[in-house]
């Protein structure tokens, strides 16, 4: 008898949570494990199963995911697997900005474009459901892509509200500063989720005139806790002066949650501001030895050499 038939449900859920947590490792044993549930009876069992490739970026898992994203039964399940999807985007940007040959890569041209494909035809196909449609447009949003920004402004532009949290949430994702007045107007949004994506937003795009706002959610009375611990980290992210001492203030609140959200966002503010200054530095050392190098090599400095870009892993 199959192990996972001896199992209760409690004991599937528990070992795929250690597993999804990072407490155990998804190895050639685990994984074997892992695709029997994915079959499941139960959904909340399938679901969970799902949520285990959330890290993963082996090539093996993304038929199932298709498969799952398009044949099970359950809208969680299939909506966390649109979701997982995505993270192999994330990687593919990964190893395209770290220049790797394509021997290298642990991702083929071909499995990408499958995904993507899948992606933007699932965002667009108006048979499904809003969630399935929105969970798409987030996982294409680690995509620089004109079309994708076209998929986030038409989320934005539709009355329910559930697309206009994932444009919000795509925005922060896609780590371009198009959309940063967007972003800024809807941290005062009147609906819960959308200023929740606006704030988780301005952190990612590091925008420092949000500082103000993410100041206020954080010492403002009344605010729901999870609001205010996003804007917590989001400070932190923004990496503006005037927020450490905030931070700085609020790692010795007497809120557990709190003092450990301010810690890891003055951990965040810390090298973010390292970053900045390590690139002035760099800039500078540019500006100084630009004439010395032009003079050496006669050819002006290729504006392309050191491009940085916007893409957010958080």
């Amino acid at each position: 008898m199959n192990r996972n038939h001896r199992m209760s449900k409690k004991d599937k859920l528990n070992w795929l949570a250690d597993i999804a947590d990072g407490l155990r490792p998804l190895d050639a044993r685990a994984s074997k494990l892992v695709l029997r549930l994915l079959d499941d009876p139960d959904a909340q069992v399938r679901a969970e199963a799902v949520s285990c490739l959330w890290h993963t970026a082996d090539p093996m898992w993304i038929e199932e995911l298709l498969t799952k994203s398009q044949r099970d039964p359950d809208l969680d399940v299939r909506t966390r697997a649109i979701s997982t999807l995505g993270h192999y985007i994330v990687d593919a940007e990964i190893e395209l900005f770290s220049d790797l040959d394509n021997d290298e890569r642990a991702l083929s041209e071909s499995d990408i474009q499958r995904v993507v494909d899948f992606l933007f035809d699932t965002a667009q196909n108006t048979l499904l459901s809003v969630d399935e449609r929105r969970y798409s447009i987030e996982a294409l949003a680690f995509l620089d892509d004109p079309e994708v920004d076209e998929l986030i402004h038409w989320a934005y532009s539709q009355n329910d509200p559930r697309y206009r949290a994932s444009a919000i949430f795509a925005m922060g994702r896609s780590g371009n500063l198009r959309w940063s007045d967007e972003v800024l107007m809807e941290m005062h949004s009147a609906n819960r989720d959308v200023q929740y994506e606006a704030v988780r937003a301005a952190g990612e795009l590091g925008l420092q005139e949000a500082t103000e706002d993410l100041i206020r959610l954080v010492r403002g009375r009344g605010v729901e806790k999870a609001l205010r611990l996003r804007a917590i980290y989001s400070l932190g992210e923004a990496g503006d002066d005037r927020a450490y001492p905030v931070l700085e203030e609020l790692c010795h609140a007497r809120d557990r949650e709190v003092r450990e959200a301010a810690r890891e966002a003055a951990e965040e503010w810390l090298m973010s501001s390292m970053a900045d200054r390590i690139e002035l530095e760099q800039d500078e050392e540019a500006i100084w030895m630009e004439p010395e190098a032009s003079q050496v090599s006669g050819y002006p400095r290729n504006m392309w050499d050191n491009v940085i870009g916007t893409f957010s892993l958080n």
